[in-house]
């Protein structure tokens, strides 16, 4: 396996977005991606390019605010998660953050995600509080489960020496 990290192009957005459609219960759809494209926001894929046609195996998408920058969406195929891909996309993006001279990186994760929060803490993120039934849960008659809603972890990460 050779692995790339490049900054997300036009030519990626069909694969980025079924593969949000494919592991989040409320995906970013196509348009959310292009925009963020448009927007000059920071993002990221990682491919396999000794496989044929390059794959997407996971990717992020995060945001300039001032002097912090907030991950919007960082995700991993199911076939390749747990094998340090999101921790390398991850890093990716606090380097990236630090070289723009961001000084903390923001992030809210659903509280039932605990991979994802391990992670996150385990990559020097702090938790900073809750939002009360941030989430949709949409309704999955398919496995009885009704529509609800569900709070966000709300995580920082100072990159920069200052105060969070």
């Amino acid at each position: 396996m050779a692995l790339q990290l490049t900054a997300m192009t036009a030519a990626d957005l069909s694969a980025v977005a079924a593969i949000e459609a494919q592991q989040h219960l409320t995906p970013w759809l196509e348009g959310g991606f292009r925009d963020a494209l448009r927007h000059g926001w920071p993002t990221c894929v990682l491919r396999d390019i000794s496989q044929t046609g390059r794959p997407v195996l996971g990717y992020f998408v995060a945001m300039n605010a001032g002097d912090d920058e907030e991950l919007l969406t960082l995700t991993v195929t199911p076939e390749y998660a747990r094998r340090g891909y999101g921790r390398l996309l991850l890093e990716t993006l606090l380097k990236e953050a630090r070289l723009r001279g961001a000084q903390r990186l923001f992030l809210e994760v659903r509280q039932s995600n605990t991979p994802a929060i391990r992670l996150y803490e385990s990559m020097g993120f702090t938790m900073t509080g809750m939002r009360k039934n941030y989430y949709t849960i949409p309704a999955d008659l398919t496995q009885g489960r009704a529509a609800g809603r569900e709070d966000a972890v709300l995580m920082v990460h100072v990159l920069q020496g200052v105060a969070a």
